[in-house]
């Protein structure tokens, strides 16, 4: 849930992989800036790949 006066969404991202489960990337975005917006994940340390995740928002009723 969000308050009031948070403006960043964090998240994780990991492999779909059987067994274990990887981190591949985590992220943040300030959620009052994006309402349908390709965010760009950084490369961890020991992973050469990186990538982006389409994150599409939108809000019904009333906000706070």
């Amino acid at each position: 849930n969000l308050q009031k006066d948070d403006d960043t969404i964090y998240f994780n991202v990991y492999d779909t992989d059987i067994g274990d489960r990887n981190s591949i990337s985590i992220g943040k975005f300030k959620w009052k800036h994006v309402f349908d917006e390709w965010v760009k994940l950084p490369a961890k340390l020991d992973l050469s790949s990186h990538g982006e995740i389409h994150v599409i928002m939108n809000f019904i009723g009333s906000f706070f």
